[in-house]
Order: structure tokens, then C-alpha cells, then sequence
């Protein structure tokens, strides 16, 4: 018991993420469904995955409670009472009433024989309170990401779009990216669960719409003079994917052990190749953690760059 009630205080009252018990259940399950993806290229099954992770947590809840009671009304014989007679339930009963007290008030056929027995429905009702600003979560998460793939749907898409229209229109184009997508990592840290939520559609898959991104701009900020004048307009737009890649942790984007991902394809466009490829190694700990948080969704990095050469693109 008090472990339930310690994982729904850390997962519903606090900005500190995920509690472990129920982090841990849905990490393991989200583990599974990519496994079976890998092997199949299965996509309609990861979109399962955030309404599984956010069903376990609370299923992991309401069984910690469940058996925690059962085993208190278990070892006290006379802790539940039939509620005409007055009479000690029997075992199976009082089992029974240990489920029964965490959905209602402990009113009903049986009842504590003290006031004190009866729990209510305050971690439930906490539990089910979560649930909206979850599902919030999972809506804006589709819908940023659906903006920034009106810039392009790969980097070398954005960067052409960058050099065509000019810097300072494209530059206007950004404006706002920065402050949403450091709101969806603060989000993302107070209901890690929304790492599950996984869109079959490239286009609305934030992952590999934030790693296009920051590959185009590091492009645009190194490799174009004439775009240096808008340059912290893009640095505000690279440091807020950076945040947003350490809010995911080391479980979903740490980057240990993930080969440096390869460079987008730039030939035809006129950019400064080796200050491009300064600022690229400059930035290499974030392209890692992007690589792996891609990969962490089910996707990889050709589904970034749009090349099959950088690995197979899952189709449902």
C-alpha cells in the first residue's frame, strides 16, 4: 500500500515524472511491443502503446492497493462486518471488500467494523485525474509535430525551403517552435508516459519530426552567411530540442552506445561544407540522443533523412 500510494503521489502530484513501480511496468511492456515491431515492422501495434502504458499504471495501482488490503482484512478477522447483521465476514468476503472500498465510499453489503478501515477513493480518483492532462499531452504532441512538418518532411526539405524563401521569411516560420517545444519537454517530464504515445504517420511522429529539424537548422545557422543575421532565431529553436531530448532521460534518449548518425544529403546545395561539418560534430552528443529517441519510437534514421541507406523504412 505504501508503495501505491508513494508511485501515485510521484506520478500525479509531482513535476519529478513517473513513479518507479509504474514507470518500470510500462517500460518493460513498451520494451515488448518494439521488440515485436522490430521484427515485424508492426507500426498499428505501436499506437497501442500509450493507451496501454497509461491502462497499466493504473492497473499496477489498483493491484498494489487491491493486495495490500487484502492481505490487512486477511489477518483481521473482524476488521469487515456484514452490513445488516453486524456479523465478522469470512475470508473470501473481506477479499472481496478490500477490492470493492477502492471504487466506492465502503458502503455496501459489507463494511469496516471501524471508520478507520475504509481508504475511499482518493488514490483512484487522483489516478483518473491524471488521465486528462495526459491525454492533452498526446493531442499537442501530434499537433507540434504536425507544424514543424509543414516546414519540410526531411532535412534537406527544409533547408531548400530555407535557401528559397530567404532567411528572414523562413526565420518567421519558426517563431513559436522554441517555447512549444520546450512546453511539450516539460510535459513530456511531468507525464513521461506520453513517450508511448506513438503515431503510425511520419508526418505526425514528433521524434522524427524534431530530428529533421535540428538537422536543417544546424545546416541553415553553419553553412549560409546570409542566414547568420537570423542565426538566434534558429539557436533558440536547436537549444529547445536539446532540452527536450535530456527531458526524456536516459531510459528514452540517452545516446549511450548509438553510433553518430549519418549526415543528410546536401549535394546541389550551396552551403559552406566544412562549417557545416564543424558545427555537426559540435553538436554530435544531441544527433546521438535524437538517434536514439527515434529509434527508441519505432523508427530509424532513414525515416529522418528519407535515405533507405540508413536503415529500412517500417511500414504498417
Amino acid at each position: 500500500m505504501l508503495a501505491a500510494a508513494w508511485d501515485v503521489f510521484i506520478t500525479t502530484l509531482t513535476l519529478r515524472g513517473g513513479g518507479p513501480v509504474a514507470s518500470g511496468a510500462t517500460r518493460l511492456a513498451w520494451n515488448g511491443l518494439l521488440a515485436l515491431h522490430r521484427r515485424g515492422h508492426w507500426l498499428g501495434l505501436l499506437s497501442l502503446g500509450g493507451g496501454l502504458a497509461v491502462a497499466l499504471s493504473l492497473g499496477v495501482w489498483v493491484i498494489l492497493l487491491a493486495v495490500g488490503w487484502g492481505m490487512v482484512f486477511a489477518g483481521l478477522p473482524g476488521a469487515v462486518v456484514d452490513g445488516s447483521s453486524g456479523a465478522p465476514a469470512d475470508l473470501l468476503s473481506r477479499l472481496y471488500f478490500a477490492g470493492f472500498n477502492l471504487f466506492t465510499l465502503g458502503v455496501g453489503d459489507f463494511r469496516p467494523s471501524v471508520s478507520a478501515w475504509a481508504s475511499g477513493l482518493l488514490g483512484i480518483t487522483l489516478a483518473i485525474t491524471y488521465l486528462g492532462p495526459v491525454v492533452s499531452g498526446g493531442v499537442s504532441r501530434r499537433a507540434l509535430a504536425g507544424e514543424i512538418s509543414l516546414l519540410g518532411q526531411t532535412p534537406r526539405e527544409i533547408i531548400a525551403a530555407g535557401l528559397d524563401q530567404g532567411a528572414g521569411p523562413f526565420a518567421s516560420r519558426l517563431q513559436g517552435l522554441g517555447p512549444a517545444i520546450l512546453e511539450m519537454a516539460e510535459k513530456h517530464l511531468a507525464y513521461p508516459v506520453l513517450d508511448y504515445f506513438h503515431s503510425p504517420d511520419p508526418r505526425l511522429a514528433l521524434p522524427l519530426r524534431l530530428a529533421g529539424l535540428y538537422e536543417a537548422l544546424l545546416v541553415l545557422a553553419c553553412g549560409r552567411d546570409d542566414h547568420t543575421k537570423v542565426v538566434r532565431d534558429y539557436q533558440a529553436v536547436l537549444e529547445a530540442i536539446e532540452i527536450y531530448v535530456r527531458r526524456l532521460g536516459p531510459h528514452a534518449a540517452g545516446g549511450k552506445g548509438v553510433a553518430e548518425p549519418s549526415a543528410p544529403d546536401l549535394d546541389g546545395l550551396t552551403v559552406d561544407h566544412e562549417r557545416v561539418r564543424a558545427g555537426r560534430n559540435a553538436a554530435a552528443p544531441t544527433r546521438r540522443r535524437l538517434r536514439a529517441m527515434v529509434e527508441r519510437d519505432g523508427w530509424t534514421w532513414g525515416d529522418v533523412t528519407g535515405d533507405p541507406a540508413d536503415g529500412p523504412v517500417p511500414r504498417a
